[in-house]
């Protein structure tokens, strides 16, 4: 948790002021500068495929390593880069390469941890990763003041820091059991005739698009339409991170009784009506009362998430499994700006009571979700118990 803190600091020293740096560097356009940005999450989108079936391949703390090993070269390179063909292709590179330790990191956690204790687990991963997001922007923004090099070479130092922490203190887990070899190396045709992990996982990227709209659009509908400074946003993302910390180890305990497909549920309907109760002033109080809302729903589904699919995956597929899963999670959240931006431009009550109604037609999906998977499990159950 200490690595995964140091990290997470050092991470977001850079990622709240990328665009910034990117438009102070290359000199051009938005749009341009869009692309750029696109170009850069796509690469992260493949980076979770790839880790994950890494992961089944060669160990989890190999793939944690070379991610942290690689990604900080390559994070130091885009602060070094002097010309802009070199700046992008590093950008390209470092999205290729940071994100493989996050289908690593939650595969080893899933073999060491018991599945009863797995919600718990996340929880603690999340509540370190946003303990690193509530000091990381502000002093990345502070550093970045005098020197972009200096943000990303702390950033790469905290890959550094945590790279030696695995190496000294983490060890492979075991693999407990044998199981079948697959058809294909990457095992991906076994993956992709699972149909409900599929479903699941559609349902997932879903509500990454719907979250998306908070870091991605929000922030723009404040400054450009509500004329709140730039700052704004930023109290909005530290009392998001505040109360993930302060929340999320007491909220999965009090619903770790409960499936979790209900939960998902559950938390896609906190994200629909955070975003509807935005809509309901001009001051800065709906936005404050809605990421409330938005946060508590994220501290119910996030664990509850990773859990359901480290329980359906077979152990030998679990990076492959969870890599897939972060895929659809970033797919959405790739497509959430450009569909929000567009809602945003028809008006903000359009956009926000869409958002709202997405958000409740994906809780629906999960609950009915839930409902068929328990309707199997009782079936089976009967199965069991009927004598030959």
């Amino acid at each position: 948790m200490t690595g995964l803190f140091i990290n997470r600091v050092g991470n977001s020293l850079v990622f709240p002021f990328m665009t910034i740096y990117l438009a102070s560097r290359l000199h051009a356009p938005m749009t341009i500068i869009g692309l750029v940005m696109t170009l850069y999450g796509l690469s992260q989108v493949a980076a979770q495929l790839v880790g994950g079936v890494l992961t089944d391949l060669w160990g989890r703390r190999p793939v944690m390593l070379l991610a942290l090993a690689s990604g900080g070269v390559f994070t130091l390179a885009v602060g070094l880069a002097h010309t802009d063909g070199i700046l992008i292709a590093m950008l390209v590179l470092m999205g290729l390469s940071v994100p493989l330790f996050q289908p690593a990191s939650m595969t080893m956690v899933g073999d060491l941890v018991p599945s009863a204790k797995l919600s718990q687990a996340y929880g603690l991963m999340r509540m370190a990763s946003n303990a690193g997001i509530i000091i990381g922007p502000m002093l990345g923004g502070f550093l970045a003041d005098y020197s972009f090099l200096l943000v990303f070479g702390l950033d790469a130092l905290s890959m550094l820091i945590f790279f030696v922490i695995i190496v000294v203190g983490i060890h492979e887990p075991p693999r407990r059991r044998q199981e079948p070899t697959l058809t294909t190396p990457t095992g991906l045709r076994e993956l992709m005739q699972d149909r409900p992990f599929l479903l699941f996982s559609t349902l997932w990227g879903l509500t990454g698009m719907v979250y998306a709209q908070l870091y991605q659009v929000v922030p723009a509908y404040l400054h450009l339409d509500l004329h709140f400074p730039v700052s704004a946003f930023g109290y909005l993302a530290a009392e998001n991170a505040v109360l993930v910390v302060v929340l999320q180890l007491p909220i999965t305990r009090l619903v770790g009784h409960v499936a979790p497909a209900r939960l998902m549920a559950l938390g896609s309907l906190f994200y629909g009506a955070g975003f509807v109760v935005m809509l309901t002033g001009r001051s800065f109080l709906p936005f404050t009362l809605g990421v409330v809302i938005i946060t508590l729903g994220e501290n119910v589904m996030n664990p509850a998430a990773s859990t359901w699919v480290v329980n359906k995956a077979p152990e030998k597929m679990r990076g492959r499994y969870l890599g897939l899963f972060g895929l659809a999670n970033r797919t959405g959240s790739a497509i959430g700006p450009t569909i929000g931006g567009s809602l945003l431009t028809v008006g903000a009550s359009f956009w926000l009571l869409s958002t709202g109604a997405i958000g409740a037609a994906v809780a629906g999906a999960f609950w009915l979700f839930a409902g068929q998977e328990e309707k199997m499990a009782r079936h089976i159950n009967s199965s069991l118990d009927s004598p030959l």
